[in-house]
């Protein structure tokens, strides 16, 4: 007699590979799309508030450091988990994301990502529906969080695209 499989949970585990999947996909894609640029475009805030393609990056190591702790949080936590802010402003500048090369600012990134999608793809399907509590007193599933991860991921990326579309100026482009 065959396995009775419930489609609850396979669309569950989908979803998460499907996450999983596109996160791989950048880990390959944002490097290569990065390294075209010269340190000084990547260097260039687009107005003194904003943060520069480096930063971005950089935030987006920060990110992933906070999401990494949460995403292995869930696996042994038996109470859903509050999810609190950070000061990403502060974090980005204390952390001089400006003045340390792209490539290395890149090199941690992938690290920090592959790591992300190696605990996702390992977590237990009956944890992806695990529940952690917004600072608005809202909940959200592990599904949730990792396709948000993946949203926030792609709207920094779009930044770095209006600020540094491929095929720009060529003092722009590495040589």
């Amino acid at each position: 007699m065959g396995k009775v499989f419930d489609k609850n949970v396979l669309k569950e585990e989908m979803n998460m590979e499907m996450k999983i999947v596109q996160l791989n996909e950048w880990v390959i894609k944002l490097p290569k799309k990065l390294e075209v640029f010269s340190e000084a475009a990547v260097s260039n805030r687009p107005a003194p508030k904003k943060w520069s393609p480096k930063e971005i990056v950089g935030h987006l190591c920060d990110s992933a450091i906070h999401n990494l702790q949460r995403f292995i949080n869930v696996q042994h936590e038996k109470t859903s988990l509050a999810l609190t802010s950070y000061k990403q402003n502060e974090w980005v500048e204390l952390q001089h994301y400006q003045d340390i090369s792209m490539e290395e600012i890149v090199a941690l990134w992938r690290s920090l990502n592959k790591q992300i999608a190696s605990v996702l793809s390992h977590i237990p399907t009956e944890k992806h529906m695990y529940q952690f509590e917004l600072e608005d007193g809202k909940f959200v599933s592990l599904q949730w969080l990792a396709k948000d991860y993946i949203a926030h991921l792609e709207h920094h990326i779009k930044q770095i695209d209006a600020q540094m579309p491929l095929g720009g100026k060529e003092d722009e482009k590495r040589t």
